[in-house]
């Protein structure tokens, strides 16, 4: 089938693209002589999973516990849960999940680490990986690395846990103005983590995990010394977010929207068949100057403003010719919520789609 068959609004993988971005993170990775684990909130995608291990991941990260379930589902055989596991319905799942599965966590707190380690020693037939996480700089979940070192301590004594390590996120990487900003970040980010570790290890801890890293951050943060692994995410598909921070190219965007138009109210206005429903409202206008997306092939095009249903775009001269019923494709501000929306993508090759895929990790937020 060729793409100009499907329904629109319908989300669009570049396989070509995709395969290029795997590679090319992957061997950022190699040659700074650490490990990659993707995040897989991106693409929420057993099957794009699958191409970074085979590409050389050495696992896969999620947010949520759901996630996970889905990935491990698929065949992924390492995870991390990037994210506290709270409440006893979660230990639970995370109990069962851990007897299939090679899963780390990340703890920030004494008690949480405690309740999993309680459910794990009432029946040993599993154990997690643990991750103490730190805070960086980004003021969001996390102790301070001052404290770091006594919680490790408390958790490394608790039966059914496995101490590895730390982990930590430097978000902050996103409010930069230019690359040398985020260059700063990153190496802020490396070295308090990896001095962290140091300190946990010479405090008798095997703290042999030390993972860092955003798409922003990442091939920066990766060549500090004593960093073990990166966790970027969107660098697959990359969106607008990304390239205005400069650290993916625009050509290089796997993931666009084909949406119709569906109304010409006047010779400078167009209505697509796409809203807030498809394109969320996360994330700042594109600084490039095409607002909230970028329109294959019509760069002069502004995507305006969204409705709940409706996409409303600046038309230039050049591109009035279009009509109701015309097709395009939107690369979006940000690629992670996009893929959120839909049931299914469309994996393309040349123009012509290899396969359909359920989107499995869609609405995993528990």
């Amino acid at each position: 089938m060729n793409k100009r068959e499907l329904d629109t609004p319908y989300v669009l993988i570049d396989l070509n693209k995709v395969e290029n971005n795997i590679a090319m993170m992957q061997t950022a990775a190699n040659e700074a002589g650490v490990a990659l684990r993707p995040h897989a909130k991106t693409h929420k995608l057993p099957e794009l999973g699958r191409m970074q291990i085979e590409a050389g991941a050495i696992g896969l990260t999620v947010a949520k516990l759901g996630e996970a379930e889905v990935m491990a589902s698929g065949g992924i055989p390492d995870i991390l849960i990037a994210y506290p596991i709270v409440g006893v319905q979660k230990i639970e799942r995370l109990f069962a999940l851990a007897q299939k599965s090679r899963i780390t966590i990340a703890v920030d707190r004494f008690e949480t680490a405690e309740a999993i380690s309680n459910r794990m020693r009432e029946d040993r037939t599993a154990s997690v990986g643990v991750l103490v996480e730190i805070d960086s700089g980004f003021k969001r979940v996390g102790v301070r690395p001052e404290d770091a070192l006594a919680l490790a301590q408390k958790i490394d004594a608790l039966p059914g846990l496995t101490f590895r390590g730390l982990m930590t996120f430097a978000g902050q990487s996103y409010d930069a103005v230019d690359l040398d900003g985020i260059r700063s970040i990153a190496n802020e980010e490396g070295v308090i983590a990896a001095q962290t570790a140091a300190w946990m290890r010479s405090h008798g801890l095997p703290a042999e995990i030390v993972s860092v890293g955003s798409t922003p951050t990442s091939k920066f943060v990766a060549r500090v010394p004593g960093i073990s692994e990166i966790r970027p995410g969107t660098y697959i598909f990359g969106d607008l977010t990304q390239v205005s921070l400069g650290v993916h190219e625009l050509e290089h965007c796997a993931l666009t929207v084909k949406v119709t138009i569906i109304s010409r109210p006047s010779p400078e206005r167009a209505v697509i068949d796409a809203g807030t429903k498809v394109f969320t409202m996360d994330g700042a206008d594109s600084p490039i100057g095409t607002g909230r997306g970028y329109v294959a092939r019509y760069p002069g095009i502004t995507v305006s403003w969204f409705t709940e249903e409706h996409g409303m775009l600046n038309l230039p001269p050049e591109a009035q010719h279009l009509e109701v019923g015309d097709t395009l494709e939107i690369v979006p501000v940000h690629c992670c919520a996009v893929v959120n929306m839909f049931d299914e993508v469309a994996a393309v090759r040349d123009e012509e789609v290899e396969s359909i895929w359920p989107v499995q990790g869609r609405g995993k937020v528990r």
